[in-house]
């Protein structure tokens, strides 16, 4: 390109793959990045006073008092453009620095990170990043709801039926690529990456790992799947063509073929039954491909059917349209609740609009997709109360939305089984409102085992980031290139 920033300062830790970082490089004549703008102090304030937190629409908002001025000043000084993520930009920022022509935050929200208003009088565009996650969080609630059934609903008989059948294949396939059970672990055991990435603890240097090793977490959309001498293998087919796997049979008629090493070569993961397969192909086969094959008979899987059960989906968003379109398939009766109804997608979708009353009473599953920090205690202790007994529920989208003192008594007494991802804080013992010995007695273990306690692993998968900072790359070059328009929101348009 002909034009280019001359100083773009980088306050948070991005995570820039090597192309993207080759592409950042030739629109700036100067790239400065700091992993970091949070205090050093933010973790021991947590740990010794959490309450602090509570009233924060984030809890890295507790360092907005704590951020000196002029340390954000000197790093901003002579930048035309500053990119952020959770570190807040002040009213000083902006009226002082008038080079300052573009921020850009790498996250999917900006109003509580910045006067836009302010920005806009001062002629700085301000862009963000609301739809980067969609795919990804949508995902993850399947993920976990799965991980529930397990739990809560597992067959310890054979797989006899197309329902346990789908439920262990689908279950693996999560669990491989998503690998929501190793967030979950260190959730439980209080490492939060999340946590320890916002304040520059975690590195992601591609120059001394690999991909793979930096972010292990995919996604299982367009994942290739092959099943090989799978009976019933129906329902297993639609679920995962529903999840937006692609989805292959093969029949061991004739191994001799070359569509059968074709088929065994190109699948990611391949399902076999070893009770209809010759002993000397099995042993043939894991010669070749022993890392991809699993056998079926050895997986767990649950005794749950979505034909009778109701999905509640409360909030209607992009996250909360893909959530409800993969439930329809998968074979629920889909609900949802939306402050604005939306007459169209119910045609389209086949879903019924009912009240969040109503949605909470009648819903075996009821998934959350308001948008963050505008649904205070939506759910409060009375509709938490009025969940149906052994009924899922998940939230993705905003700890504050729920009261979480009055759903972890649920989740005690077994009536309610949770995946969650968010908190009004970090997934502590204090912000579950459970008993603790002492200040140190913070971390979850082996406690709400029936559970699913993950921290913000819906975002987190290589293609999500790869398509976020590609899209920040985007923002920054529609700049260039005189695409301004497009950072107006509908209402300042």
């Amino acid at each position: 390109m002909d034009k280019k920033f001359k100083k773009v300062v980088v306050l948070d830790t991005v995570i820039f793959y090597p192309e993207h970082r080759q592409i950042l490089n030739s629109i700036s004549e100067e790239v400065l990045e700091y992993p970091t703008s949070l205090p050093e102090g933010l973790e021991k304030q947590y740990e010794e006073n959490p309450d602090l937190f509570l009233n924060k629409l984030c809890y890295t908002q507790i360092a907005i008092d704590n951020i000196p001025l002029q340390l954000l000043m000197n790093r901003v000084d002579g930048a035309d453009v500053v990119i952020s993520c959770w570190t807040d930009i002040p009213d000083e920022i902006l009226r002082l620095n008038p080079q300052l022509k573009l921020i850009v935050f790498w996250t999917h929200e900006r109003e509580h990170r910045i006067n836009i208003k302010l920005a806009d009088e001062l002629g700085i565009t301000v862009a963000n990043i609301p739809d980067y996650g969609t795919d990804a969080v949508a995902e993850v609630v399947f993920a976990g709801l799965w991980q529930l059934l397990h739990r809560n609903f597992g067959a310890n008989n054979a797989l006899e039926t197309g329902d346990k059948i789908s439920h262990a294949i689908v279950d693996y396939v999560f669990s491989h690529f998503r690998q929501l059970q190793d967030n979950e672990k260190y959730t439980r055991s209080g490492k939060f990456t999340h946590h320890f990435h916002k304040i520059g603890l975690v590195k992601f240097d591609f120059n001394q790992k690999n991909l793979d090793e930096l972010i292990p977490e995919r996604l299982v959309e367009y994942k290739r799947v092959g099943l090989l001498n799978i009976e019933k293998s129906a329902e297993t087919i639609n679920a995962l063509r529903a999840l937006g796997v692609i989805c292959e049979q093969y029949k061991t008629s004739d191994t001799s073929l070359a569509t059968y090493y074709k088929f065994l070569a190109e699948n990611d993961i391949i399902f076999y039954d070893s009770k209809t397969i010759n002993h000397r192909e099995i042993r043939k086969i894991t010669v070749m491909f022993e890392s991809k094959l699993v056998d079926v008979e050895k997986l767990s899987s649950a005794e749950y059917s979505f034909n009778d059960k109701i999905f509640g989906v409360v909030g209607l968003g992009r996250i909360g349209i893909k959530v409800a379109t993969i439930a329809k398939r998968l074979g629920f009766e889909v609900v949802y609740y939306s402050k604005t109804r939306r007459n169209e997608l119910e045609n389209e979708l086949g879903i019924k609009y009912v009240e969040l009353e109503k949605l909470a009473e009648t819903s075996d599953v009821v998934s959350v997709h308001v948008p963050a920090h505008k649904a205070e205690n939506l759910f409060d202790d009375k509709l938490i109360a009025k969940l149906k007994n052994k009924s899922i529920f998940i939230n993705t989208a905003d700890g504050n939305a729920i009261d979480q003192h009055a759903l972890t008594k649920r989740m005690l007494a077994g009536e309610i089984f949770a995946y969650l991802d968010v908190y009004p804080g970090l997934p502590r013992k204090d912000i579950f409102g459970m008993p603790m010995k002492d200040k140190t007695d913070w971390k979850i273990h082996k406690e709400l085992a029936n559970n699913v306690l993950a921290y913000r692993a819906g975002w987190k998968t290589q293609e999500s980031i790869k398509v976020k900072t590609y899209k920040l790359l985007g923002e920054m070059i529609d700049f260039l290139v005189g695409k301004k328009d497009k950072y107006k929101l509908p209402d300042e348009l």
